[in-house]
């Protein structure tokens, strides 16, 4: 996992799979994961594997907002008008609908 999100989603697959086990009665093996010494276990698979379609819901919605958020989004100085006015809340409705801001259905 490359990216930011790539590195808090084995983080949080690490300490939730820890403290369960942990919980379990499992403090050998609630170390071993948490020392990233068990990332093969199945267990930490499939929380990587639920938190990584989380963060990419999270990576959507933030390359959303931050166009949103560039004050040359509402910029009425630019030809043909401000972007914000062609896109009409189009790129929420993508990030909401599951699919990346600048969806194109062609």
């Amino acid at each position: 996992m490359p990216d930011r999100y790539g590195h808090a989603v084995i983080g949080m697959a690490r300490s939730f799979v820890s403290g369960y086990l942990e919980a379990a009665g499992r403090a050998d093996l609630s170390h071993m994961v948490r020392a990233g010494e068990g990332d093969d276990f199945p267990e930490v698979r499939a929380a990587v594997e639920m938190l990584s379609v989380q963060a990419d819901v999270l990576r959507r919605y933030e390359e959303a907002l931050g166009q949103y958020a560039d004050p040359g989004f509402w910029d009425e100085a630019t030809p043909g008008g401000a972007l914000a006015l062609h896109d009409s809340g189009q790129m929420a409705r993508n990030v909401l609908g599951g699919r990346p801001p600048f969806f194109h259905r062609d």
